[in-house]
């Protein structure tokens, strides 16, 4: 190791710029690492062993998971003997304090057993006892998070007891969750437990408690020791098609499925996974193209220590010995930039935690522990080994009286340092055309038509959970609301909807009847839903292929409206005629609707969906506590008139909670998160790559030609040009490089043709290769026209 210290020394360049570029590559490898770790090994922070959680998922004929009814969920606890113990939730946003002081958090509706089945210990006080969670709205209990904890009550040790107020109700504190909880979705920081039997009284009045029909709420538990998946799927398989049969109403096209947690495929977390292994899994190729880079530099640094392996060859030294001389000293190269890259790893790992999620408790507990720094120092080790393989097998095969003569070389030599300049070029050009395709992908799918006008519409949330579930003064503040709104010079249209398109959560799903639609399989058909008032496609510039928009709000003549969209025509009137669907009647949420109109299609859930039948229903026929404002701005200003906005709610009702506030264009860009982090990582990495293949290039062009210094003499002497000289030496090195780039571009076409079936983006196909070959030329060129500008016989006298 001192010697290796010692040699490092005398070679600072070479080795800033090996262990910089390795840094890198080792942590941006590891920040990824340690996402990955976060979302399979630890899911849930504070809970003993919580990737061991099986999630129960009920899935309909159309794919969709609605998740489970609290009915539903009391059946498979106690019919599935495969798990220990099953516990259940649901999200749900509260609102917390005195009329005027009102805070926006996010709690969870929770089973008696939650706590105990995840083995949580409270910090302070209890968790919920079983005869709380037995009678709607019998205990009137809460457990708070230790940041609530902390912020609102000062950590105060008296909290226990003490009352909060939630959605318009007192509730008592019974407990404190340890500081690292934050509950049972990946990723969201929950503040507040309240037994699910306390969903009437939060919740408006709620009858998901009785009602198979509402689902919402997620189960999930540990496997028995004698379980496995395949038999607890097995169980499930049968207990549904047993609740099938029993309520055929609710269950009749729904069956289960038994998920790992990390599998979960609703909330955020459904993007999670495949974004992350697909990133891991480029980074780690980018950082074998960089070590393709650093193995060049380092074997183009070998060749220069002829004399000195010759020596100490020539006075007994093993082969072995040279050789593992080299590997000491790339691996404690490889090992400093595996230091370095954990040191900016630790930094790294918290750019999560700056995703902007608009109105989601972000938090996610990711660190540099123990595993992720052995991971570090795992690449670093195997990153040495790699990049000192080369320069090690060279010089342990030396012979030493060939290599005491000055000058004297090897043709293998030669063409070691081109298969290495080869596959370096391969390896680059793999990952910077999959560079190419994300960052193409986001510019691409950014500037995608969502089937809606983005720009110019300013939203904002409000709720009136707790306070009232009246329907008809929920609808007569919508409508005083949108007046208000609509009276404002700078506001052109206005309306409410109960969901706003590309949300993280996505739209909620209702199974529907058809008229004149029969179904001989027993199934349901199922369509996106959304609840809006008269203007909403206006404000959205959503076109209405046939018919009309809604009655007003304050018409109580017209029958229950519905709006469907062109997809819901094709898949279940299956006319091209759009004129078709206009009077029939369908039958969703218990109730009939007369279809009064067609509007276009539209992305709803994320982008890149197939047309997915959608139905518009009338606020005014289904008014809701909580609802979406949109705000089509005059001049596009949004922000100019956020605070208009929040004035004029303010003189409507002072104790009306709006939050949320945002651009629509903003709304969009949050579903786009996970398209941008890879996005804005390959436009950071791409062209460092791209430097670093250029940097060995040149040294190894740089290295070859000095070898060559007395031929390039002599030609000159004999009447070659400069120029002649310059070309033969760029051919010579384009060759090598155009063959592996060849070979880099065919791997690259395959895993593009497997992944994305056929579709080529002949841009980045045809582009990004030039672009390395132009900058490989460049390389090439600046060392051998130096060597080809010096005068013969100075050429001469150097060598």
């Amino acid at each position: 190791m001192r010697h290796a210290l010692r040699t490092i020394a005398r070679m600072p360049v070479l080795a800033a710029v090996v262990v910089i570029s390795l840094g890198a590559g080792i942590g941006i490898n590891t920040v990824v690492f340690s996402w990955m770790q976060a979302r399979l090994l630890r899911p849930l922070p504070g809970v003993p062993g919580g990737a061991s959680f099986r999630l129960l998922e009920p899935r309909s004929e159309a794919g969709l998971y609605p998740g489970t009814s609290w009915r539903e969920y009391q059946d498979l606890r106690d019919s599935l003997r495969s798990f220990r113990e099953l516990l259940a939730f649901r999200m749900v946003p509260l609102y917390v304090g005195e009329p005027g002081r009102v805070e926006r958090i996010f709690g969870l509706l929770i089973s008696d057993n939650y706590f105990s089945a995840l083995a949580v210990k409270p910090a302070l006080g209890r968790f919920l006892r079983r005869d709380e969670v037995t009678r709607p709205g019998a205990e009137p209990v809460a457990v708070i998070s230790h940041g609530l904890w902390q912020s609102r009550f000062g950590g105060a040790p008296d909290v226990l007891g003490r009352p909060v107020r939630v959605n318009g109700s007192d509730l008592t504190i019974v407990g404190v969750t340890p500081s690292e909880f934050q509950g049972t979705v990946l990723g969201l920081d929950f503040h507040i437990w309240l037994p699910a039997t306390l969903a009437p009284v939060v919740v408006n009045g709620s009858k998901e408690l009785d009602s198979r029909g509402i689902r919402g709420y997620s189960v999930m538990g540990r496997l028995q020791p004698s379980a496995t998946d395949e038999s607890a799927q097995g169980e499930l398989d049968a207990v549904m098609s047993r609740l099938a049969q029993a309520y055929p109403d609710s269950n009749r096209s729904v069956r289960g499925e038994v998920l790992a947690f990390w599998q979960s495929p609703r909330g955020p977390q459904r993007m999670l996974t495949a974004a992350l292994a697909i990133l891991q899994a480029v980074m780690l190729l980018l950082l074998l193209a960089v070590c393709g880079n650093a193995a060049n530099l380092m074997l183009a640094r070998a060749s220069a220590r002829h004399q000195e392996m010759g020596i100490r060859l020539a006075l007994g030294a093993q082969p072995w010995q040279i050789a593992s001389l080299l590997l000491g000293e790339n691996i404690l190269l490889a090992v400093i930039g595996a230091a370095l890259g954990a040191a900016a790893a630790v930094w790294g790992t918290r750019a999560l935690l700056l995703l902007p999620l608009t109105g989601l408790p972000i938090r996610f507990q990711t660190s540099v522990d123990g595993l992720t720094l052995l991971f570090a120092i795992l690449l670093g080790v195997g990153c040495g080994v790699i990049i000192g393989a080369a320069p090690a097998i060279q010089l342990a095969k030396l012979d030493p009286h060939a290599a005491l003569r000055s000058g004297a070389r090897s043709a293998g030599r030669s063409r070691m340092r081109n298969a290495l300049m080869a596959v370096q070029v391969g390896l680059a050009l793999v990952v910077l055309i999959v560079a190419g395709l994300f960052f193409r992908n986001f510019l691409e799918t950014r500037a995608t038509d969502p089937g809606f006008r983005r720009e110019g519409v300013l939203l904002a949330a409000y709720d009136l959970a707790g306070r009232t579930a009246d329907p008809a003064l929920t609808r007569t503040l919508a409508e005083r609301l949108l007046e208000r709104m609509r009276a404002l010079p700078a506001i052109e249209s206005a309306a409410i909807g109960a969901a706003v398109p590309l949300d993280i959560h996505g739209l909620p799903s209702r199974v529907l009847t058809l008229e004149g639609r029969a179904r001989t399989d027993g199934e349901l058909d199922e369509a996106l839903t959304n609840t809006v008032t008269p203007g909403y496609f206006k404000v959205m510039d959503i076109p209405m292929r046939a018919g009309t928009d809604f009655a007003d709000l304050a018409d109580p003549g017209a029958p229950p409206q519905a709006i469907v969209n062109e997809a819901f025509v094709e898949r279940y009137i299956g006319s091209p005629s759009m004129e078709s669907a206009l009077g029939r009647r369908l039958e969703a949420r218990g109730r009939n609707y007369f279809i009064i109109g067609v509007a276009r299609n539209s992305l709803y859930n994320a982008f890149g969906e197939p047309p997915t039948p959608a139905i518009y229903f009338s606020y005014r026929d289904s008014p809701l506590p909580r609802g979406e404002i949109h705000i089509r701005v005059r001049g596009g200003a949004e922000a100019a008139v956020s605070a208009d906005v929040r004035r004029v709610v303010r003189e409507l009702d002072p104790e009306l909670p709006l939050f949320n506030v945002r651009p629509l264009t903003d709304h969009v860009e949050t579903n786009l998160i996970f398209r941008r982090i890879p996005a804005q990582m390959f436009a950071v990495l791409g062209p460092l790559l791209l430097i670093l293949a250029a940097i060995g290039i040149y040294a190894v062009v740089a290295y070859s030609v000095s070898l060559r210094t007395t031929e390039i003499g002599v030609r000159l002497a004999l009447g070659a040009t400069a120029r002649r000289v310059v070309g033969q030496f760029v051919r010579e090195t384009l060759g090598v490089i155009g063959l592996g780039a060849l070979v880099g571009w065919a791997v690259a076409f395959a895993i593009a043709m497997d992944f994305v079936g056929g579709s080529i983006d002949v841009a980045v196909f045809a582009g990004v290769p030039a672009i390395l070959l132009f900058v490989a030329g460049i390389a090439c060129w600046v060392p051998a026209r130096r060597a080809a500008s010096v005068a013969p016989i100075i050429a001469l006298r150097q060598e």
